[in-house]
């Protein structure tokens, strides 16, 4: 993304470990711990997404990513962001590039199985989702 131009990279992320990766990356100039979605981040009334768009440029890209972790609260967060990324698009912030699923997101820490019978540990993974926008030359919001 560099080489097409793109200079400045945000970096959000639910997980401490995946922040400390990004950062060794050296490819980020900012990295904030929130999730997604409608979360309030502290003393500000935006929610983190919509923060993400605002931060692009016009015209810029904004790629996401959420993993598909099993339990209540992982369905709620799934319905409370799509809702607001709905919301986002009908109000003229960006448009939908893609959506795209993948069914080995990340390993799933919680799951391995036994391989061949030798003690050795089979890698088992979580499916995730990749949304990928283009915020609106002229904005509404």
């Amino acid at each position: 993304m560099v080489k097409l131009g793109f200079r400045r990279f945000v970096g959000v992320d639910g997980s401490k470990g995946m922040l400390q990766q990004a950062a060794e990356t050296g490819l980020y100039q900012d990295l904030r711990l929130a999730l997604l979605g409608t979360e309030r981040l502290p003393a500000q009334t935006v929610s983190i997404v919509r923060e993400l768009c605002h931060a692009a440029k016009p015209g810029g890209l904004i790629c996401m990513a959420r993993g598909d972790h099993t339990g209540t609260p992982s369905e709620r967060y799934k319905r409370e962001l799509e809702k607001e990324l709905q919301l986002m698009e009908e109000g003229g912030l960006w448009s939908l590039v893609g959506i795209k699923r993948t069914e080995r997101y990340m390993e799933n820490p919680h799951l391995t199985n036994e391989k061949g019978g030798k003690g050795e540990q089979e890698k088992q993974y979580i499916s995730g989702t990749v949304y990928l926008y283009k915020k609106s030359i002229n904005p509404l919001n």
